[in-house]
């Protein structure tokens, strides 16, 4: 199903430790700050995606007694009413979802219906080591759209995922998702999901691309430096071993 796309993805990042490494090599943190209940305290790092908006990755750093956070999140979008999805998903086979909406002022007035977020959750599928959902964004009059600033170290895109997929659980994807992965490297709507069989199922690369390798690794460092899919690019580490890593390559020139 083509209408399924990428939307952003998370790591926990504790002290927000990741996200200030990734302030030294180069990237603009966007000053956009959003609390989650648990104590998930999240900033971004936005993205231009075309015509299709903007995407972003999110670090969420949880306070003292908060609920944390044991695996990668990867939200998908659909681009059309989220809710017309959940009817879709809902009836297939092995699949528990439930569809659920959050105020953006959740912590001034939870029960009243204002603008927010939609989410379509899944009890059913599951995987260890990977949290999946779609979000979905409501209009608010009274906030500007978020802008991407340009990145210094010349980043400009996400332009694709790795996802570690094992066999059997390769059919559970396709279901959320709602379409056959007939290849190992899929478009999501200008993003490329690279399918890589493993023995756990979970997100385990960002893939950025820049403008220029050579200035990148000026913010990164030359020690960054490795080969990815064959391609001279800069690897940037996670502290946390259990979320993903982020790989930046160059643009190809026209």
């Amino acid at each position: 199903m083509k209408m399924i796309n990428f939307d952003h993805c998370y790591t926990e990042d504790m002290g927000h430790k990741f996200f200030k490494t990734l302030e030294r090599a180069g990237f603009t943190l966007s000053e956009h700050r959003v609390e989650h209940p648990g104590k998930n305290f999240c900033r971004f790092i936005m993205f231009n995606l075309g015509k299709e908006g903007k995407v972003y990755l999110e670090f969420v750093n949880v306070g003292k007694g908060g609920q944390r956070i044991d695996k990668p999140g990867l939200s998908l979008n659909y681009s059309g009413l989220l809710k017309k999805y959940f009817n879709i998903v809902k009836r297939r086979k092995g699949v528990e979802a439930k569809y659920i909406h959050k105020n953006y002022q959740w912590k001034k007035d939870s029960k009243s219906r204002l603008p927010g977020w939609n989410f379509i959750t899944f009890s059913k599928p599951q995987f260890k080591n990977l949290y999946t959902w779609f979000t979905e964004y409501e209009p608010r009059s009274e906030r500007k759209r978020l802008a991407v600033v340009p990145h210094p170290n010349t980043a400009l895109r996400v332009a694709g995922l790795e996802l570690s997929v094992r066999t059997q659980d390769r059919p559970k994807i396709e279901t959320i998702f709602g379409r056959k992965f007939d290849s190992d490297n899929i478009n999501l709507g200008g993003i490329n999901l690279f399918i890589q069989s493993a023995r756990s199922t979970k997100l385990t690369t960002i893939i950025i691309e820049c403008k220029s390798l050579k200035k990148f690794l000026k913010y990164a460092g030359d020690k960054s430096q490795i080969t990815w899919r064959g391609k001279k690019a800069a690897l940037i580490k996670n502290p946390d071993r259990r979320m993903w890593n982020i790989v930046v390559i160059e643009k190809k020139r026209k």
